[in-house]
């Protein structure tokens, strides 16, 4: 019966592992709707950060948006407010 089980949970976590990639290229960043999403070193992407989640735990709505900054460049969670093609000096 053990081995039944083991053998199970070995096949599952096999499958999870073997997920075909969505083909992004590892570190790359996007945003799908209103969550800035990171690929990871599988080429699958994964969540960044939930913009609305943000939202909910602050006092201001956020929105999932493009950044450059000082040769940092990526998509994240920005106030509603902010311009992110003004945002510290403009940089896109």
């Amino acid at each position: 019966m053990k081995a039944l089980l083991l053998t199970s949970l070995l096949a599952t976590a096999l499958l999870v592992r073997c997920r075909a990639p969505d083909g992004c290229a590892p570190v790359s960043t996007r945003c799908a709707g209103n969550v800035a999403q990171i690929c990871n070193g599988d080429g699958n992407w994964q969540v960044l950060a939930d913009c609305d989640a943000v939202s909910e735990h602050s006092s201001t709505a956020f929105t999932c948006s493009y950044v450059n900054e000082e040769g940092v460049a990526g998509h994240t969670c920005l106030p509603t407010s902010v311009d992110a093609g003004t945002e510290a000096g403009g940089v896109l």
